[in-house]
């Protein structure tokens, strides 16, 4: 969790944090933060319905933190939740990014991050990482680019967590300069990274993404949206794919856009290391212009995953970041979906990841108000994808399955079912009425 952090080009970043009870009555949640000296801040508790969302803004409910804050938190409830973490510096600019909460039962000692930037093309990606235990830390960080970078942090208090930044273990700065990161610590961690530019008077733009675990590792991996020049903006994607295992991969990238299918795309990964698959790069065959689809990713030992979609709006550039699947779920939960609330709106990508058609459900609850559900109009194929965007108005690709008044202008939780496994992104970017030219944002869903 990050808020009004001096790491990041320029002022004004805050961060707010987005609980969503995935539980079967209402919810108590509780949120704490803390210093990088372990040093604690109550940030008060909001009763949830199942289903919903409430948001915790680290500005306004921690009112003893200090301005210039910057730390982690823990989020607690009396039902099972699942947390975003939305990152921006909104007053003074556009930029946002959203990563997905690490839920305490997928800590682990080792984390991994498939894509480091230092200075490349103006970016540089910072790592935040945890303990998420009880105990103190001995936290190990080793940048795998070009070379290889070790750096240690020793002693790091209970729930508080350490600034990784490549230059801290050596890593040269400069075009080329990309790779990948593993973090091991002597108590469990959690971890997020972001992306941003290297130096800015006001930051323009964020991605944010979380870290990997084992556990995240497959060989079959999944990723719901994959585009090429798509659109006026021309929002055009890449894949980082990390090997985690300890020899090398061979790995089959497939993209799935309405009902082709290019590729298979095939590299050989070592251990620790990463690969791009860049939609203009990919050949024989091309992947056309405006093309907007799916991406899954096959490999002979796991691998871990992340998808970087950039394109242009109202003359600024555009950056957002997910993580891929390795499964899915016949339930996801997504905790925020807005529409067209304060100029912004959600999109939700659901793939099929299952070996059957399937239709596809969506349950929008609003923080307040109404509800909607609505259902896939067409099967949806293995390995393909459907968006739900804009759902308080008409869509072909949707129908009404019930409804209790018009969704627009509100804040949702939303829940997801199919009869196959699935799994989601939601991507949220500036629309009317307020085409304010907001950083477009996103993050995963979760599957149960």
């Amino acid at each position: 969790m990050l808020a009004e952090g001096n790491t990041l080009p320029g002022s004004g970043w805050k961060s707010g944090q987005q609980a969503q009870n995935v539980g079967s009555a209402s919810a108590k949640v509780v949120m704490t933060a803390y210093e990088q000296n372990g040093t604690s801040h109550d940030c008060g508790e909001k009763t949830v319905a199942a289903g919903a969302s409430a948001t915790f803004l680290t500005d306004a409910d921690c009112s003893t933190v200090s301005a210039g804050f910057i730390g982690s938190a823990v989020l607690s409830a009396d039902q099972a939740i699942a947390a975003i973490v939305n990152v921006n510096n909104r007053g003074t600019g556009a930029a946002a990014g959203q990563y997905q909460g690490t839920d305490g039962a997928d800590v682990a000692d080792t984390i991994s991050f498939p894509l480091v930037k230092n200075n490349h093309s103006g970016r540089t990606t910072t790592f935040y990482v945890q303990n998420a235990s009880t105990s103190p830390n001995n936290i190990e960080a080793t940048f795998n680019v070009n070379g290889t970078y070790s750096k240690t942090y020793n002693n790091v208090p209970a729930n508080a967590m350490v600034i990784i930044n490549p230059s801290d273990a050596g890593v040269p700065a400069g075009q080329g300069q990309v790779g990948s990161l593993e973090v091991k610590g002597t108590q469990p961690l959690a971890g997020s990274s972001l992306e941003h530019q290297t130096t800015a008077a006001v930051g323009q733009n964020l991605q944010a993404s979380k870290a990997f675990v084992a556990a995240d590792g497959a060989t079959d991996v999944y990723c719901p949206l994959y585009r090429n020049a798509h659109t006026k903006k021309n929002q055009t994607t890449g894949a980082q794919v990390q090997n985690v295992t300890n020899s090398a991969v061979t790995v089959k990238f497939t993209v799935n856009a309405g009902g082709n299918t290019y590729g298979p795309y095939e590299r050989t990964i070592d251990p620790g290391k990463s690969e791009t698959f860049y939609a203009p790069e990919l050949t024989n065959p091309t992947i056309p212009a405006g093309t907007v689809g799916s991406a899954t990713i096959e490999s002979t030992g796991n691998v871990v995953a992340v998808v970087n979609d950039a394109g242009t709006d109202n003359g600024v550039q555009r950056k957002t970041t997910y993580a891929c699947f390795g499964g899915g779920g016949t339930t996801v939960n997504v905790p925020l979906a807005k529409e067209f609330a304060g100029g912004n709106t959600t999109g939700i990508q659901v793939q099929n990841v299952g070996n059957a058609d399937t239709k596809v459900t969506l349950e929008y609850k609003a923080t307040t108000g109404p509800s909607i559900k609505i259902q896939s109009t067409a099967m949806v194929a293995p390995g393909q994808s459907v968006t739900a965007y804009g759902v308080s108005s008409a869509s072909p690709e949707w129908q009404v399955l019930s409804s209790s008044g018009s969704m627009a202008g509100t804040v949702n939780g939303v829940v997801i079912t199919a009869d196959e496994p699935v799994v989601a992104i939601a991507n949220e970017s500036s629309a009317a009425p307020n085409p304010s030219g907001q950083d477009t944002k996103n993050y995963e869903g979760f599957n149960q």
